[in-house]
């Protein structure tokens, strides 16, 4: 078909970890087998694309999308759509479509009302939306057809914002993960991965798609717990397209790789098979010494475990478990013991771990025998220290992961009025929070307010100046976190133990605000060293 369909990936300013925007190759992937050949991505991710590069494609697109955009990415998405937009209008186009996809799409009706210029959002899972889509602009009803459009959101010509969400994908077969997608070394490859000493080209491919457990901080479960996979035959073909590509190395992007031992053992196998080192994410309730040993012998360097925190009135404040109250406190109870037992097994069976703790979330207090929650709490410095100390001398975890609790629209955390446990620690008390928060332009037009921002916040997965964070904590809190972090790794390494390493951000490491020595140990620099983090 004639359409020329404009694919855009947001650059991701703040980072910790390196990734790709997948939601590009897999829907130009979709389009294109379905008849839309000539589809187009930029992903500005890239350093060999520019503005004028993508202003240039725009100047003949039928319809832009911005995809697999974050909310923590609207203030740089916000710059992007309004230049295409004004480009647009220029070129007097004003009647092509530009559509945001993506979880930045989650409460989004404050940006909605205040960005003309975007005509519409599309929430959900967009593997069928983007061919319904993609149908509705050939035909060039797309404005009439919004109504009618499974997963688009938009304010209609009665000033109501319509609300829609799209169907959950099947089938994850179809389409190629990797279709048209350009490798960037600095931005995609993980150094946890290496053969023969050198860095593996490494991929992002998911396996499954769906999560069946609810933690109210996260929102990938609140559009459908159920669980799909890929197929055995279809990941060896995209496995064998990858190898033929100089790959070597697969990062499987899922929530939970272990739900299914079954499809996990299977899944582990054909990777090794397929020639590639590989590394992955699963629950410390998902995962035992069997199954350890079985994805070390299949290629398995690297397993990331969320856990979150230790502290049992935690768990029981995030919905750390599923099931009745009954049965969540007995596993909150014994969820430290379960901790420190898998860490252990992990170092025993050769496979690298990273210990991922969240700073400044709820906590449930506990009636005197312990049965009952009767209120909530933010964590304490003494809470979160204790946490650390645990896993660092009773884990031994090879890396170290900080992130401090975000409202991410879309969960229970961020959209519940008045939530039970986290009003004690969201900046707004009460009330929700919005995609609005996160975009400067928008929380100064509708009075949000934001807890002071300082640089060190950085060292936790990154956070940005206009994220909705935990009041729970402060700059001051963090610095003593990282500091007490960084003495007990460096007494453990002169006591002759592992040498844990942390995930830093590549502004705090350019601007020697924590040093590596070559014997594994840190040095932290003053806190208001990190200032001129703040004013990037």
């Amino acid at each position: 078909m004639s359409v020329k369909f404009l694919l855009v990936g947001e650059r991701l300013r703040y980072r910790s970890f390196n990734g790709a925007n997948k939601a590009l190759p897999v829907l130009a992937s979709c389009l294109t087998r379905n008849g839309f050949k000539n589809v187009v991505q930029i992903d500005l991710e890239r350093p060999d694309v520019t503005a004028d590069d993508l202003l240039r494609e725009v100047q003949d697109a039928d319809i832009v999308a911005f995809a697999g955009a974050m909310t923590p990415q609207w203030p740089e998405l916000d710059v992007t759509v309004r230049m295409v937009a004004d480009h647009l209008q220029r070129l007097s186009r004003s009647h092509v479509p530009i559509v945001v996809g993506g979880y930045a799409t989650k409460g989004v009706e404050d940006i909605a009302r205040l960005s003309p210029w975007i005509s519409g959002y599309f929430d959900g899972e967009g593997e069928a939306g983007i061919i319904e889509i993609a149908k509705s602009v050939a035909r060039g009803t797309f404005f009439e057809d919004r109504p009618r459009l499974r997963g688009i959101c938009y304010i209609d010509a009665g000033g109501r914002f319509r609300r829609s969400i799209a169907e959950r994908t099947t089938d994850l077969d179809c389409f190629d993960q990797n279709f048209g997608f350009v490798h960037v070394p600095e931005r995609h490859n993980m150094d946890i991965f290496r053969v023969d000493g050198r860095q593996a080209k490494t991929a992002q491919i998911f396996t499954q798609r769906g999560c069946p457990y609810a933690c109210a901080f996260c929102n990938k479960s609140e559009e459908g717990n159920n669980v799909v996979w890929v197929s055995d035959e279809a990941l060896r073909a995209q496995l064998r397209r990858l190898k033929d590509e100089g790959y070597s190395a697969a990062y499987l992007d899922v929530d939970t790789f272990s739900i299914s031992e079954r499809r996990a053992r299977k899944q582990a196998e054909i990777l090794h098979e397929e020639g590639f080192i590989w590394g992955s994410n699963t629950r410390i309730d998902r995962i035992d010494p069997d199954l350890m040993h079985h994805f070390v012998q299949h290629g398995c360097r690297y397993m990331f475990c969320g856990v979150e925190h230790v502290h049992p009135g935690v768990a029981l404040a995030i919905d750390k478990f599923n099931g009745s109250l009954a049965q969540k406190l007995s596993r909150a109870h014994t969820y430290l013991d379960q901790v420190r037992s898998v860490y252990r097994s992990m170092t025993a069976t050769g496979l690298p771990s990273s210990l991922f703790l969240i700073l400044g979330l709820p906590k449930a207090i506990l009636n005197e025998d312990r049965t009952e929650v009767i209120g909530y709490a933010p964590t304490t410095f003494e809470d979160d220290a204790e946490a650390i100390r645990f896993g660092l001398e009773e884990c031994d975890p090879d890396f170290l992961n900080f992130n401090m609790l975000r409202f991410m629209p879309g969960s229970l955390a961020a959209d519940m009025p008045n939530h039970p446990a986290y009003t004690c620690v969201r900046p707004t008390g009460e009330a929700p929070i919005t995609g609005g928060h996160f975009l400067p332009r928008v929380s100064s037009t509708m009075n949000y307010s934001l807890p002071e921002y300082h640089g060190i916040f950085r060292i936790c997965e990154s956070v940005g100046e206009s994220q909705p964070r935990t009041t729970a904590v402060d700059a001051d809190r963090i610095y003593r976190t990282v500091e007490y972090s960084i003495r007990l790794i460096n007494e453990k390494i002169r006591r002759g133990g592992k040498k844990t390493s942390m995930f830093i951000d590549k502004d705090i490491v350019e601007n020697k605000l924590i040093q590596h020595d070559d014997d594994g140990s840190y040095r932290l620099a003053p806190l208001q060293a990190f200032e001129i983090l703040t004013a990037n």
